[in-house]
């Protein structure tokens, strides 16, 4: 089965932002994978929909509100108290994207 180079393209520029490395043979399953859900979103995208109201919800619920009401929050001292990697009112936590070592 072949794939759209579109979708090649689209996985390499995927993979580009989530700092993912794969190899050649999962890149290629993956690519088949989306080639296959793309048929089927394109399927269901031929569907005739005149005339349907569109939805958020498939069963009509009732809106539930309730009053706003002020608690009491937690002291800074609680929420810190346990990490030795504060900054004032923020807490430092280790780099998960990019290859520049960030400065603290």
């Amino acid at each position: 089965m072949s794939v759209e180079p579109e979708i090649e393209q689209e996985l390499d520029g995927l993979c580009a932002l989530a700092c993912l490395h794969l190899e050649a043979a999962e890149k290629k399953e993956i690519a088949r994978h989306l080639n296959e859900l793309l048929k089927v979103l394109r399927r269901i995208q031929d569907i005739d929909t005149t005339g349907v109201e569109p939805t958020v919800h498939p069963v009509a619920l009732p809106a539930r509100f309730r009053e706003d009401e002020v608690e009491a929050s937690l002291s800074p001292e609680h929420v810190f108290g346990n990490t030795a990697n504060r900054s004032d009112q923020y807490f430092h936590v280790p780099r998960i994207a990019g290859d520049e070592p960030e400065d603290v």
